[in-house]
């Protein structure tokens, strides 16, 4: 009993502090923009490598994040990844030069690259096999709910008051959740050769048999989908934006048009946090690679609407298809990856299997809308066509993935 309320805490804790800093994240992005193009007035490369420096400095950081809290524990990892998110934020609004904006951007993101495997492995750690989605669940609600009320918040604070509230709210919440991981969260004591074998896993590379194949499988699919689906989130602020305020809002102010713009990116990830307790229900009846599917198909449907797409009001159902499909995927993938670091052969390697599976989150959001950008420029065929283009990639991906799941069941 004792074991299962250590637990609870535990997740209602990584929870508040996944809100803290998905809201850090993006609170942030309508006082950075404004920073960026009305002070500085870069180059859009210098500008692109400015908001695209987390998500480089993330994914290189996650899996060699996941190993090292193998081997020194979940806790230091968690807190210097909250410092580094504290830290970042003060810099911002003292940045002189869109280099120092970068170098604050890349602590930002080496400090998601510390805490995002770690927090995840340590849930893993501190719940039972069977209550793994429920916990994962209940973080995806407060990252979903840091995500949704991020960029309104972000945007009111700087409004009304001044151009460094929202950071240093941003730092504020970080340390706050610090406070609670130093003195709230026990770390499960691992014996001996517990942390012989995580020594081991960790100088080992990403294919070291830590797990057993049908772990190795869950995790190579949770990967995949992931990659993929996660894929559609980044695609909607630096495509779907731009296309939305250009074509299909243009009786309205333009000032107008970006307030509605980000309800709708709002609607959103409300959607994605307000289904996840559905969801879990579903997952539990059908399995977590049946609801990560079901959620890559949603997105499909949610990017072909957006390439038929004539009106405002659509957008808004549009939006609540993609942020259901990108809850479902987020809860399966997530679930899945977490159960088969549980079912591995080696204690201990919780971290690293969540750094693989982070870095793959990662390289999603950073990879797929520079994709997605490179290959509406050259075609000149606008986003109406990467929204098709890959709606049909996800569609086939459905399709493939079934039936490789298929084939493994059936053992050929």
């Amino acid at each position: 009993m004792n074991n299962r309320m250590g637990g609870r805490l535990v997740i209602i804790i990584a929870a508040i502090c996944v809100f803290s800093t998905q809201f850090g994240v993006t609170a942030i992005a309508t006082p950075l923009a404004w920073w960026v193009v009305k002070r500085f007035e870069t180059t859009w490369l210098v500008s692109s490598l400015i908001f695209s420096a987390f998500t480089i400095a993330s994914t290189l950081l996650e899996f060699p994040g996941g190993v090292l809290s193998d081997r020194i524990g979940r806790k230091p990892l968690i807190i210097g990844g909250l410092i580094l998110y504290a830290v970042a934020s003060v810099l911002f609004p003292f940045s002189r030069a869109p280099s120092e904006l970068i170098l604050a951007r890349l602590l930002q993101g080496a400090g998601a690259g510390l805490f995002f495997p770690a927090i995840t492995a340590l849930i893993t750690e501190t719940t039972r096999y069977e209550d793994r989605g429920e916990a994962m669940c209940i973080y995806n609600i407060g990252m979903g709910a840091g995500m949704a009320v991020g960029p309104a918040a972000g945007g009111f604070l700087f409004t009304i008051f001044n151009i460094f509230v929202p950071f240093y709210l941003c730092a504020g919440f970080a340390l706050l959740s610090l406070l609670l991981v130093l003195f709230l969260v026990y770390e499960p004591t691992r014996g001996v050769m517990g942390r012989i074998e995580a020594d081991i896993a960790s100088v080992s590379g990403p294919s070291a048999t830590v797990l057993s194949e049908r772990g190795r499988q869950a995790l190579t699919l949770a990967c995949v989908i992931i990659f993929f689906g996660i894929g559609v989130a980044s695609i909607m602020t630096p495509i779907f934006a731009p296309f939305a305020a250009s074509e299909l809002m243009l009786s309205l102010p333009f000032a107008r048009r970006l307030d509605i713009i980000g309800l709708i990116l709002s609607t959103m990830l409300a959607v994605f946090a307000v289904l996840q307790v559905f969801f879990n229900r579903v997952m539990q009846r059908t399995g977590e690679i049946n609801l990560s599917l079901l959620g890559l198909l949603l997105c499909a449907l949610g990017m072909l609407f957006l390439y038929f797409a004539t009106a405002p009001v659509e957008l808004f159902v549009i939006s609540g298809v993609l942020g259901a499909g990108l809850g479902a995927l987020s809860l399966g993938t997530l679930t899945l990856a977490s159960k088969s670091a549980g079912g591995g052969v080696i204690e201990g390697h919780e971290g690293k299997v969540m750094g693989i599976y982070y870095t793959f989150f990662y390289a999603g959001l950073g990879a797929i809308p520079l994709l997605c950008g490179w290959t509406a420029d050259i075609s000149g065929s606008g986003p109406r066509m990467v929204f098709l283009s890959y709606s049909l990639l996800l569609f086939i991906l459905c399709i493939v993935l079934r039936i490789a799941i298929w084939r493994m069941q059936r053992g050929t």
